[in-house]
């Protein structure tokens, strides 16, 4: 078979990679879709957010935030400006494992300890990813995320809170009163997250 002949056949092989790669995070956005976040139902909250509502609500809170102390970023303490883009694709991946390891509510992270969780959370984002030496760059930003090893992956843990304490607030004013627990033992690394972490606490009824 000539040279000529073999050319569409690799080219078919290349373009199937990735294809692959693309539908398994499909698969995986799908699972976020369907899986609720294990601690509303716990508490009694049914129906309830999924992972896939909460993260959007991160993304998005990222981006307002990010926007908004980028505005004055020196008054932050900060040394350069936040990279937005960056903050935001961390925001989207910081679940991203849960749609193979669930939503692990909080008592059972207390069980196992919460490096065994953040290793089988790191095995997850491998596997999505497909990646056997577990060095590429979504890995790499996943890890930033759970080691807060920078301004932009502070930013998001601060985010996820006040996502699901604005959950916990929209729960509540829907008559829910089992919710205490989402309001404590915040630690916030950005004044302009704590104070809005403020204000929603004093809407509570």
């Amino acid at each position: 078979m000539s040279g000529a002949e073999n050319t569409p056949l690799r080219a078919a092989s290349t373009h199937e990679q990735p294809i692959a790669a693309l539908l398994s995070v499909l698969a995986q956005a799908s699972v976020l879709k369907r899986l609720p976040r294990t601690g509303w139902l716990l508490n009694g909250v049914t129906p309830c957010e999924s992972v896939a509502d909460h993260t959007a609500g991160v993304a998005l809170l990222t981006l307002a935030l990010a926007n908004a102390i980028n505005a004055d970023w020196r008054s932050a303490g900060l040394e350069r400006p936040l990279d937005v883009g960056r903050a935001v694709i961390l925001a989207v991946l910081h679940d991203l494992a849960e749609s193979i390891v669930t939503d692990l509510p909080k008592r059972s992270t207390q069980l196992l300890g919460s490096e065994n969780k953040r290793r089988a959370e790191a095995n997850a984002i491998a596997a999505i990813f497909d990646d056997a030496s577990k060095v590429n760059d979504y890995t790499i930003l996943w890890d930033e995320y759970t080691s807060n090893h920078s301004p932009e992956a502070r930013l998001v843990h601060d985010a996820d809170a006040l996502d699901m304490v604005h959950q916990a607030l929209c729960y509540e004013l829907a008559g829910h009163r089992t919710l205490d627990e989402f309001w404590q033992g915040h630690r916030w690394h950005y004044r302009l997250c704590e104070q809005l972490f403020e204000v929603l606490h004093k809407s509570r009824a």
